[in-house]
């Protein structure tokens, strides 16, 4: 409908310079050429001199076109605008009805370089995330890509809400200064208390600070990118391996965490009474009880806790239906 009001008005305007050359012609007695020259540089309102020594009665004929086509002209201008809003309006309602229909998803907060590389991590691995972003040319690619987003700053309070924060899982803060980031955490912590927060650095004094707000894990890119390459010279095959593991598109495994729900089938259960080589065919790397203490390389005959977190290796299939049992019953 907007698009056929839009090619209506710009009918409207060639009939205007049809009209008004077609006057011309009538009225000064000149040539077509001349005619439409004249009725073109008075809607552009270019002022250039008249093309012929005009009559009275031409003069009132350059008036009613410059009129009508400067009113149109604000017409077409005010449709277009217009439509633009119209179109962003639409879009945020489409992310709207979108995003009510996540739920355990990812927030993704800034789409700089690491944010890019994160959104495109979260898709390979087939994770529901949203993207708040407030840079034009950045929300421009988004819609581009059909990224779900948010437009605005991540660190208001009602923009997060409009994320869906409060269904969330794990929200992960890469805006572009440590104060942003910062704030970003205090303001996510406390909306949703039991929400998992990773947030970068670039300063090594502010990871402190950003663990008191609230955050789980603080990542310094600068060290992390120096810790792997020091790894990777002194371990290349280890290194090359992980890699080979995490990377879902060269080899069917995954490694995640894994929660111990209170009332589970787990709990109470030690690994071997599970049979989880037997029944699910995957491995369990590590247990971090709720202590914090780390087990690597577990004991079959560990009873597991609430709220132990187990590191485990294997297919998405599998992974996904031991899951199922270190949730709570209903």
């Amino acid at each position: 409908m907007l698009e056929t009001k839009l090619e209506q008005l710009i009918l409207s305007m060639l009939a205007i310079i049809l009209l008004g050359t077609t006057g011309y012609v009538v009225i000064e007695d000149v040539g077509w050429f001349d005619a439409f020259y004249m009725t073109a540089i008075t809607l552009a309102t270019v002022g250039f001199q008249e093309v012929w020594e005009m009559s009275d009665l031409g003069h009132l004929w350059t008036i009613f076109i410059m009129f009508s086509g400067i009113g149109l002209f604000f017409i077409i201008a005010g449709h277009i605008a217009q439509q633009a809003v119209d179109l962003k309006r639409y879009r945020r309602f489409r992310m709207a009805k979108r995003i009510k229909r996540l739920d355990d998803h990812y927030i993704l907060c800034g789409y700089g370089r690491m944010g890019q590389a994160i959104a495109k991590e979260l898709q390979n691995a087939g994770k529901r995330f949203v993207v708040i972003e407030k840079d034009i040319d950045k929300i421009t690619t988004l819609v581009q890509n059909d990224v779900v987003l948010i437009e605005g700053d991540a660190t208001q309070d009602e923009i997060l809400l409009n994320a869906g924060i409060e269904k969330a899982t794990t929200l992960i803060g890469v805006l572009k200064d440590d104060q942003d980031n910062l704030f970003l955490t205090l303001s996510a912590r406390s909306l949703k208390s039991d929400l998992f927060i990773l947030t970068r650095a670039t300063v090594p004094s502010s990871i402190p600070k950003m663990t008191r707000a609230g955050a789980d894990n603080v990542i310094n890119p600068y060290e992390a990118a120096g810790t792997k390459l020091a790894r990777q010279a002194m371990a290349p095959g280890v290194v090359d391996f992980i890699e080979l593991i995490m990377n879902r598109g060269n080899l069917d495994l995954v490694m995640e965490t894994i929660t111990i729900q209170a009332n589970s089938q787990a709990e109470g259960k030690s690994i071997i009474d599970l049979e989880v080589r037997k029944n699910h065919d995957i491995i369990i790397t590590a247990v971090e009880q709720r202590t914090g203490e780390a087990n690597f390389n577990p004991d079959p005959n560990y009873k597991l806790n609430s709220d132990d977190k187990l590191i485990a290796l294997g297919s998405k299939e599998n992974l996904i239906g031991f899951e199922k049992l270190c949730e709570a019953l209903i």
